[in-house]
């Protein structure tokens, strides 16, 4: 077993009316053991938890149609896409770790009785086209133990600690003296401690502290988690940076795993079927996949492909210098030598009939579901009409 170390940094350009989040990841997992897994795996460390990898460091995945335990539905044309991540016929399991067999026969690794697929859209380690993919596919990840009650919630932000109820927890962003934190009115009427059993341990990252009023509160890494008063919604973080004293100190959402960055030219804007993602000049950019162009009317893609776009499809192209960040972002060649911006492996455009901020004219115009929008939340189109 490997196990592989990345920092990420939510690097969002803030550009009115968007605002940015400066978050203080805590990222260590130094105090918790890593799992065992076999050689054929990497684990690759992130803050609330361990992203399993196959030995050449590709992102490995689960889907949510393999119900049955240690059965895989992803045949055939699936198989083709999704890669099963095979297992050579000496090869020994471990605890948590599994081999299955496929109804042709093959071996294929498991997790939990999962099995493990790839991607065949990803391009290099680090890559994670396929996450949410129709809403089925989720990276292959081991979560790293938590308190009882608490939960890590997958929010705009990244993967923020919460309680049952899913309310966002915070901590201040300076040194404070936790003994007498919120102790007292009115910062006790906005801010509650995260409250710990009397006989409770410290797991890990995770700290059991004593206040001034006699009970006992959770910490990560030594800072003090509240809840805030604020915060109804699922997700809702509407208590980052705002003031709990007289001195001007703030409290922040209790972040363990940033977003993985954009590049600085992405933009988020406010639309009517929720936040999507522009460029510099808010206008609307697209992915473009030729295998569902004109899907609903049941027409064949064209082999040309990305040449067959009409004129009013705009290419992003990357100027000299541009780097991608990772993740689900890449720069691709092109056969005339420029590089255009991608995203989950497909290329990026723009559309000319977008003339207003917020408009997405270009969305399945006239039936072409070849064409879909980059939603901020990272879900397809229809998957965030129900925002949480």
């Amino acid at each position: 077993m490997k196990v592989h170390t990345q920092l990420c940094a939510l690097v969002v350009r803030a550009v009115a009316p968007i605002f940015c989040l400066a978050l203080t990841p805590a990222i260590s997992l130094a105090d918790i053991p890593a799992p065992n897994a076999p050689d054929a795996f990497v684990l690759a460390a992130k803050g609330h938890g361990w992203a399993v990898t196959d030995a050449g460091q590709m992102t490995l995945y689960t889907s949510k149609r393999d119900i049955l335990p240690g059965t895989s539905t992803c045949v055939e044309g699936c198989a083709v896409a999704w890669p099963p991540y095979l297992a050579p016929e000496d090869a020994v399991a471990d605890e948590g770790w599994s081999i299955i067999t496929r109804e042709d026969g093959s071996q294929q690794w498991a997790y939990e009785d999962k099995p493990l697929y790839r991607y065949s859209v990803d391009q290099g380690p680090g890559d994670t086209y396929g996450e949410g993919i129709g809403l089925l596919w989720d990276i292959a990840f081991i979560e790293a133990p938590t308190p009882p009650g608490v939960l890590i919630n997958k929010t705009l932000m990244g993967y923020v600690a919460a309680d049952q109820h899913q309310k966002t927890f915070y901590a201040p962003q300076a040194e404070v003296d936790v003994a007498t934190l919120c102790v007292e009115n009115p910062c006790q009427e906005q801010w509650s401690p995260v409250t710990a059993p009397q006989v409770a341990r410290s797991i890990g990252d995770w700290d059991v502290v004593s206040r001034e009023d006699g009970l006992k509160q959770w910490a990560y890494q030594g800072r003090p988690l509240f809840r805030y008063s604020g915060d109804v919604l699922f997700g809702e973080a509407s208590g980052h940076g705002a003031v709990f004293d007289s001195d001007g100190n703030t409290m922040g959402a209790m972040v363990l795993e940033p977003r993985p960055p954009y590049p600085d030219w992405v933009r988020v804007q406010d639309t009517d079927a929720g936040e999507m993602l522009a460029d510099e000049n808010y206008n609307t950019i697209y992915t473009w996949d030729p295998s569902k162009l004109f899907s609903r009317l049941a027409q064949p893609a064209p082999e040309c492909g990305v040449e067959c776009l009409a004129d009013e499809w705009v290419p992003m192209y990357a100027e000299t210098g541009d780097v991608a960040p990772g993740g689900n972002w890449a720069i691709l060649p092109l056969s005339d030598g420029r590089r255009q911006w991608a995203y989950k492996g497909r290329h990026l455009f723009t559309n000319v009939r977008d003339k207003t901020q917020g408009s997405f004219l270009g969305y399945r115009h006239g039936g072409n579901r070849a064409a879909n929008v980059v939603m901020h939340s990272g879900d397809a189109l229809q998957g965030t009409l129900r925002r949480p």
